[in-house]
C-alpha cells in the first residue's frame, strides 16, 4: 500500500476512535420545547371550545385555563355574554391555521384536547381571558401560562369589558 494510502488509514482510525461534540453548555440548559402540532380550525364551539382538523381527523379541543360563558342553543338563550364569547373566538381562530400546544394533560374527562391554542403569535386562550370573554380556572396540572392569564383576567377586569362590565371593584391584592 502506497504510503499515501496509510496514512489515510490511519487518519480514519484516529478520527473514528474521537468523540463526537454533544451540545453546547446553552443548549444543554435550555428547557425542552413543549409538545405542538399544527392544526386548522374547523368549527367554534364556544369560547373556550373548538374542533380542529388534525392528524387526518376533526378532533374537540378545549381552551386550557380559561372557562367562557355557554352560548346556548335555539330557545336556550346561554349564559350572558356566551354568544359574545362564541363570535370573539370565531373572529379569532375561525378557519385559521393554529397550533395546539400541550401541557402536562393532554385531554379532559371527555376526551378532549386540552391546549394553549396559537394564531401565529397570538395566545388565544390569553385573548379570550384579556378581552373579558373568559374567566381564568386552576387547571392543574396545566399551569404552564396561568400567570399570564391571571394578568390578562386583571386588565380586562379592571377595564370592566365583557363578563366583567357590570363586576364590582376588583379585590384588594392579597398580602402573604
Amino acid at each position: 500500500m502506497p504510503r499515501a494510502g496509510r496514512l489515510a488509514l490511519v487518519l480514519l482510525a484516529l478520527l473514528a476512535g474521537c468523540p463526537r461534540e454533544g451540545p453546547t453548555a446553552a443548549q444543554a440548559q435550555d428547557p425542552p420545547r413543549p409538545r405542538s402540532l399544527p392544526a386548522v380550525v374547523v368549527k367554534v364551539v364556544s369560547g373556550d371550545s373548538i374542533n380542529v382538523f388534525v392528524n387526518g381527523e376533526v378532533t374537540p379541543v378545549r381552551y386550557i385555563g380559561i372557562a367562557a360563558p355557554a352560548p346556548g342553543e335555539g330557545a336556550d338563550g346561554g349564559e350572558p355574554q356566551g354568544r359574545e364569547a362564541l363570535a370573539f373566538n370565531r373572529a379569532l381562530v375561525n378557519q385559521k391555521n393554529v397550533r395546539l400546544e400541550f401541557d402536562v394533560q393532554e385531554r379532559d374527562a371527555e376526551g378532549r384536547l386540552l391546549a394553549y391554542v396559537w394564531v401565529g403569535e397570538v395566545l388565544a386562550n390569553a385573548e379570550v381571558a384579556g378581552r373579558g370573554y373568559g374567566q381564568v380556572v386552576a387547571a392543574g396540572p396545566n399551569i404552564r401560562y396561568y400567570e399570564l392569564l391571571l394578568k390578562r383576567q386583571e386588565e380586562a377586569r379592571a377595564s370592566r369589558l365583557g363578563i366583567w362590565k357590570n363586576a364590582g371593584p376588583p379585590p384588594p391584592p392579597s398580602r402573604r
